[in-house]
């Protein structure tokens, strides 16, 4: 029930918006005839700006960077495509996961809370990877034939956020005949079962571990009474969809020996936990761990987290030297140390780190965000710009680095990107009237054909759509 409350209240100024680009006529969308590929770009695209406006997605830099990772490896599998893939965490603690037109996916922290290894992960995320790659919820859309983006975009968040928790979203935009029409069928789940599974097993994950996550989600709907689970919502008939997945991997010759859980995967769980769980509550426990295993690794680096967390920096510099002390090769721990020197005021350290690590991964995001950081400081520019670029490049799910670049691009006087990504910033920080300013702002600066252009000049328009006002 709270978690129910909670959502509308989310929700609610999520439907206002909403209203507000009702307010428009359908031919102000050019969202008649068939769904093409930048149709649903631009869908996707619409959906994605409303979400963030009102749903906690996770930033922290690791975080991004390691689902983007994994999600990025299993695109790999797929070939050329038309889409640029996205990968967000949502904290949020009920069990869901979803895909969104336009190569958007997004997955809950309460999820990925019940996962033990990378494979699960994995699992959910090729299942939803190939929703999109199929394009399974664009051709119920094209055939649905919504009058506006407004309505399909309420439609969306009906379907994919869980029924009676976007009821609010519905009120003025659609009827419920054309919300059913958007929900996923059974032969769309068993093909995103069966490809899923193949990209997951071509990306070298043993898929089994597709159907313990989904095993994991069905068992919950027994301890949780009626509150069934969001995804069993979204993603229905789990039962039967888990046995055929177990008649699949039987006909495939794999090689059914267990592998070690990858280390990364549980420094991404104990860092999720330690940012966004009790921290009391887990330095409790880690205390009482540590006494019993003092050895644990994985279990120094979170209590250097949570007592970072608690502001007690004295002894989680402790901490840390001992988790490395104990693992000096473990980059994950180097990386995190460095970010605590140069939060610090230890620069030089820092960046001594920080370079040693890019050596060893030059697609580092979290090193190339902060060594960025420590060039820009020192106002380096030429050095630290091609850094956030680069990242930029990588992971473009990666908003924190659009201050960055907007301020970078300021100070060499190209004023177009510089106001491109400020408005990017604004946007994030649900500023909408400075994000206006600043894209109308870079369209002075740029002309027609050049880079950032076309982009600056979508955000005008659905920022105006939605009757953003800019303060005088």
């Amino acid at each position: 029930m709270m978690q129910s409350m909670r959502r509308s209240r989310l929700l609610a100024p999520f439907t206002l918006m909403l209203c507000w680009v009702l307010a428009f006529p359908p031919a102000a969308f050019g969202f008649f005839g068939s769904l093409t590929i930048e149709k649903e770009k631009q869908i996707g695209e619409e959906f994605c700006l409303q979400l963030q406006q009102y749903y906690p997605v996770v930033r922290d830099p690791f975080l991004a960077s390691y689902i983007n990772a994994v999600g990025q490896k299993l695109v790999q599998q797929l070939g050329s495509q038309p889409f640029q893939f996205r990968f967000f965490i949502i904290e949020d603690p009920s069990y869901n996961a979803f895909a969104v037109p336009g190569g958007y996916v997004f997955v809950n922290t309460g999820l990925i809370r019940i996962m033990e290894r990378e494979d699960e992960l994995a699992g959910v995320l090729a299942h939803e990877i190939t929703h999109i790659h199929q394009r399974h919820m664009a051709k119920r859309m094209d055939k649905a034939k919504f009058g506006n983006i407004a309505a399909l975009v309420g439609g969306l968040a009906a379907v994919l956020l869980g029924g009676a928790a976007a009821a609010p979203i519905l009120a003025g935009t659609m009827a419920g005949a054309e919300t059913a029409m958007l929900k996923y069928s059974r032969d769309d789940e068993r093909e995103a079962d069966t490809l899923g599974f193949k990209w997951a097993t071509k990306a070298g994950y043993d898929p089994r571990y597709m159907m313990s996550v989904f095993r994991k989600m069905a068992r919950q709907r027994w301890f949780e009474g009626s509150d069934i689970p969001v995804y069993l919502k979204t993603h229905p008939e789990l039962e039967s969809r888990i046995v055929d997945l177990s008649h699949l991997y039987a006909t495939y010759e794999l090689n059914h020996q267990e592998r070690p859980i990858n280390p990364a995967f549980t420094y991404f769980r104990q860092r999720m936990e330690a940012l966004y769980g009790n921290p009391q509550r887990m330095k409790r426990e880690l205390l009482i761990r540590l006494s019993h295993e003092p050895d644990n690794v994985p279990y120094r680096y979170s209590l250097a987290l949570i007592y970072k967390r608690l502001g007690d920096r004295s002894k989680a510099a402790e901490a840390y030297q001992q988790a490395l002390n104990r693992d000096p090769y473990n980059d994950m721990i180097k990386r995190d140390l460095a970010i605590f020197y140069y939060e610090s005021n230890r620069p030089q350290e820092a960046q001594t780190l920080f370079k040693e690590l890019l050596q060893r991964n030059s697609r580092d995001e979290v090193s190339l965000y902060y060594l960025g950081l420590i060039l820009q400081d020192r106002r380096q520019v030429d050095e630290a710009l091609p850094l956030f670029e680069k990242l930029h490049g990588i992971n473009p799910a990666f908003t924190e680095v659009y201050y960055n670049l907007g301020a970078l691009y300021g100070e060499k006087q190209r004023l177009g990107p510089a106001h491109y990504y400020l408005g990017l910033h604004s946007r994030m920080a649900k500023d909408l009237p400075t994000a206006l300013f600043h894209f109308r702002k870079a369209l002075t600066y740029l002309g027609a054909q050049e880079k950032y252009h076309d982009e600056a000049q979508a955000e005008v328009f659905r920022l105006e759509r939605m009757r953003v006002r800019v303060s005088n």
